[in-house]
């Protein structure tokens, strides 16, 4: 039994028998009171072995507890995935196959992270949810204002510190057979450049130097993107509206939002204001269902009058970049004067879609978006097409003010 006990123990009982046992045997004690005394420590001894194993016990339940502690996180990586999509959608199968290879290749390929960006309501979010539907090990920390993705990942994971984080997420990849996915979602409203500026290198060490997980961030706008940089690590997945003609495909899909058949004339109404955001097409539908369709759309044009007014104040409120240009205006313009479709593009700008897209983003003014596949400037609709071309200077707009 004592070779069986740990160290610690095995001293406590040698020391409480030494303090038991007799210092000295004198030479002219008896052979009696010798064997007396040996068989007194024996007895001494059997007393006190049920404490010892009963120490043994509660020391196995305190390692046992703090393994089950070490493996918590590791468990809730391991056994989270992206919840079940509830409701009815379009799909957009070209979109996501081409998402799909990109974050489900086999590890050894990925050796970048993915930003996913397109507009507001555009269907970013929908359709990661769709690429990861049933796949084990998807981690999701939505970023607050005044968070680091450091410190946002040590709450929802309960853990102290970084050497703890990456030890589990290693873990995780073990008993998975494969890395686990990190989503990670900025929302609009996120704007702390401390929040932001923190995304870039954590994606760079932890899913391209050191592989503990694909990392995926969804941007909900170019002006929140532009902080994460990634040089070539950084693989960009755009989301493009709907065209037209895609939304009259999918008729069947919007009968069900409208709760009745839904007549080309009706997909032409909602298109022309909202253009092709998903979004904003389902809850123009949904409300037409329940207030008729002219309602809907009257309150849809009011929120996109808003966004063309507080384009407007871009000029009076600094223009864009630290540099200050004030060509809001003369951009709406330019845009205006573009097809719809194939939009205004130039590589001679005294500003670049970064700061455009910092400075819509801060004054929630977006009647013009940056489309990285073809590098241009483009309307959000084509009643904003059409509205952008009478959009007044910033000059103008002080005259008619003091009028």
């Amino acid at each position: 039994m004592l070779l069986k006990m740990p160290r610690g123990r095995l001293l406590l009982v040698q020391k409480s028998a030494s303090l038991w046992m007799p210092r000295r045997m004198h030479s002219n004690e008896t052979r009696t009171s010798g064997m007396a005394s040996r068989a007194g420590f024996f007895q001494f001894l059997g007393q006190i072995t049920p404490i010892c194993a009963a120490g043994g016990l509660f020391y196995m339940m305190i390692v046992r507890r703090q393994e089950e502690e070490d493996q918590r996180p590791v468990r809730q990586i391991i056994t989270s995935q992206v919840p079940a999509i509830v409701g009815d959608f379009i799909e957009r199968p070209v979109l996501f196959q081409n998402l799909q290879r990109l974050i489900l290749d086999p590890d050894e390929n990925m050796d970048f992270f993915v930003l996913i960006t397109g507009n507001h309501k555009v269907g970013k979010s929908h359709l990661v949810q769709r690429v990861l539907q049933g796949h084990q090990g998807v981690f999701r920390v939505t970023l607050q204002d005044g968070q680091t993705i450091d410190s946002a990942l040590h709450g929802v994971l309960g853990v102290e510190n970084d050497a703890a984080m990456v030890w589990a997420f290693a873990e995780a990849g073990k008993q998975l057979g494969h890395r686990p996915v990190l989503l990670i979602d900025i929302q609009e409203r996120v704007t702390d450049t401390k929040t932001l500026n923190s995304i870039s290198n954590f994606c760079k060490e932890f899913g391209f130097e050191m592989k503990l997980a694909k990392v995926v961030v969804t941007a909900s706008s170019a002006g929140t993107a532009s902080f994460i940089t990634g040089d070539d690590r950084r693989v960009d997945f755009f989301v493009p509206c709907f065209s037209l003609e895609e939304l009259k495909k999918e008729k069947a899909q919007i009968s069900k939002w409208y709760g009745k058949p839904v007549e080309d004339t009706d997909i032409d109404a909602v298109f022309n204001l909202t253009g092709g955001v998903v979004g904003d097409i389902e809850a123009t539908f949904k409300q037409a269902r329940n207030t008729g369709l002219p309602k809907a759309l009257s309150d849809m044009k009011r929120k996109v009058q808003r966004d063309l007014q507080n384009y407007q104040c871009i000029d009076c409120s600094g223009g864009f970049g630290p540099g200050k240009v004030c060509l809001a205006t003369w951009l709406a313009h330019q845009v205006a004067k573009s097809s719809f479709q194939q939009c205004f593009s130039s590589f001679e700008l005294p500003f670049n879609p970064s700061q455009f897209g910092v400075t819509v983003r801060n004054l929630r003014a977006h009647p013009i978006y940056f489309d990285p596949n073809s590098s241009a400037y483009c309307a959000r609709s084509p009643f904003v097409h059409r509205e952008l071309g009478s959009i007044k200077s910033a000059e103008n707009l002080m005259k008619a003010a003091r009028v």
